[in-house]
């Protein structure tokens, strides 16, 4: 299974934010604690869009037949049949 670079990034600063928090001061812990839990809540998001956008891509077949769309008629075609552009 591939992980996007997105969830791995915010994998990473919330790893970052646990590392420092032995270095932090006691009254400014809540500080990493909540950085690294909103990052881990990003990195469960973004890996749960990214792995839902892999299920919505066509797998491997035969690929679909393109559709022939009919051209729309030119903007002069009828032109001599309107009344409105007669002189």
């Amino acid at each position: 299974m591939r992980i996007g670079r997105r969830p791995l990034f915010f994998t990473a600063l919330a790893l970052l934010s646990l590392l420092l928090l032995e270095p932090t001061p006691a009254h400014l812990r809540w500080v990493n604690l909540g950085s690294a839990a909103l990052a881990m809540f990003w990195a469960v998001a973004l890996f749960l869009e990214d792995r839902s956008m892999l299920r919505s891509r066509p797998g491997p077949g035969p690929e679909p037949e393109p559709v022939e769309h009919p051209e729309p008629p030119s903007p002069s075609a009828g032109a001599e049949d309107d009344p409105s552009t007669r002189a």
